[in-house]
């Protein structure tokens, strides 16, 4: 077990955090399961309108690896298939008939856990439809199962804005947290690393056993997965790594313990334009609506994750499939007089542009404006003040846009994902979105193999 400090990158104190009571939800009259949220498949439909699925039924499957398959989190009738310009697949809406009867798998033992072989192991999470909360690095895609991981890694802290206390949510579950890490443990011949907060005080993040167990402190991203990648068992051109988030290996436990697809997800709501701030109990993909009956606040803004990593999905969208929080800020577009001229007390900056860079730290309200336009990039320190990893950013965009993919290899595209240069791109006084251009690189050289 080691400890280890982050120096490079910035805390950004939001205003709207969330109470710490768990709220149970009820079960959603619909949920939208939508394609996009899968990196890295080609989806084929598997149903048609009008068709009856179970808990676990499939709704799509990949083209090339049909094996992987994306299943309903709701018992019911197929409503819509969604799409968009040619045709593309934008969702598929499944309309609960309240009863959740869910399909029967194969059950293990914990007895049985230790020793089934990973085949069998392997197999049940494709069936179950649970196979895509594991994940992969590079290209932070859905893994492939006939790949061999070197090492797979336990996402159980989170440092963006606001984001959901892991710790907290993992209070009580020690068991059921040991049990997916030991199936975990079955899929790979390397080692099951579980990357914590620095502090964590459940049982869950400090007395796991058969795998290693580290610390991480200080601003994010000492939070995101390819810190701690980097950190402990750095990619190379060839390697993959597993990565999974923490609530999802308490489904994987209940998978191999019930034999039913496990749907349950504990979602976050933050920010100062939610009126009702606190942790829900909920299934996967749950509508927006189901957490704001209370009624919609106009002028905010709806994200699925956290202001730096999520995406703007409106009050009619659904959580996707790998968040757990939901952030409501306000919208911008207020424009202020001369405010050029005024000295700034009550704007944020990472740079000494404002007065209120010279006040001591407090919670601060964001807007989504830009406060600027765009610009042409140039070359500065800004960047490597927020990256944590040995990757020199602003050579790496030159080399993604230039479309030089050896180049990129070279200055550690790899390692990385859009997350890593959220604050980047947060910070850059040319307001270049550069986590977007990371992932065009990313792809380019995905694709081109």
């Amino acid at each position: 077990m080691a400890v280890f400090y982050i120096k490079q990158g910035s805390n950004i104190r939001l205003k709207g955090a969330a109470g710490r009571e768990i709220i149970t939800l009820p079960l959603p009259r619909r949920v939208v399961l939508q394609p996009s949220d899968f990196r890295g498949i080609q989806p084929s439909v598997c149903v048609k309108v009008n068709d009856f699925v179970k808990v676990g039924g499939p709704l799509l499957e990949d083209k090339i690896h049909p094996e992987i398959r994306i299943v309903s989190p709701l018992s019911g009738k197929v409503v819509a298939i969604e799409r968009g310009e040619k045709r593309a697949l934008l969702g598929i809406v499944v309309e609960s008939d309240g009863r959740q009867e869910p399909v029967q798998f194969r059950r293990f033992s914990n007895n049985e856990i230790a020793t089934a072989p990973a085949e069998d192991i392997q197999k049940l999470l494709l069936a179950s439809g649970l196979w895509p909360v594991i994940r992969q690095r590079p290209f932070s895609k859905i893994a492939l199962p006939t790949d061999s991981p070197k090492s797979i890694f336990v996402h159980a802290m989170t440092t963006e804005p606001l984001a959901p206390d892991i710790d907290f949510i993992l209070q009580g579950k020690e068991g059921q947290f040991q049990t997916g890490l030991n199936v975990l443990r079955r899929l790979t011949k390397g080692k099951v690393y579980v990357c914590a907060q620095h502090g964590a005080q459940s049982r869950a993040l400090t007395q796991v056993q058969g795998v290693e167990l580290h610390y991480f402190a200080g601003p994010h991203p000492a939070g995101n997965a390819s810190t701690h990648i980097h950190y402990l068992d750095p990619i190379r051109k060839g390697d993959h790594v597993w990565y999974v988030e923490a609530q999802d290996v308490l489904r994987i436990a209940t998978l191999l313990a019930e034999g039913v697809y496990p749907t349950e997800r504990i979602i976050v709501v933050t920010g100062e334009g939610a009126p009702k701030r606190a942790y829900f109990k909920t299934i996967v993909g749950a509508p927006l609506s189901l957490f704001f009956k209370e009624g919609t606040t106009p002028g905010v803004r709806y994200i699925s994750g956290s202001v730096l990593a999520g995406r703007d999905i409106g009050i009619d969208g659904s959580v996707g499939f790998y968040d757990a929080q939901i952030t409501v800020i306000p919208e911008g577009g207020k424009r202020t007089f001369l405010g050029w001229l005024s000295p700034g007390f009550d704007q944020y900056s990472f740079s000494k542009t404002f007065a209120s860079s010279f006040l001591p730290e407090r919670e601060v309200s964001l807007t989504t404006d830009k406060q600027g336009s765009d610009r042409a990039i140039v070359l500065n320190h800004i960047y490597d003040q927020f990256v944590p990893l040995d990757i020199m950013t602003y050579f790496l965009l030159k080399a993604v846009i230039g479309g030089d993919i050896e180049e990129a290899e070279k200055l550690g595209i790899l390692e990385c994902d859009e997350e890593d240069f959220a604050l980047c791109s947060f910070a850059c006084p040319s307001k270049v979105d550069v986590g977007a251009i990371i992932r065009q690189g990313l792809d380019l050289i995905d694709k081109e193999g």
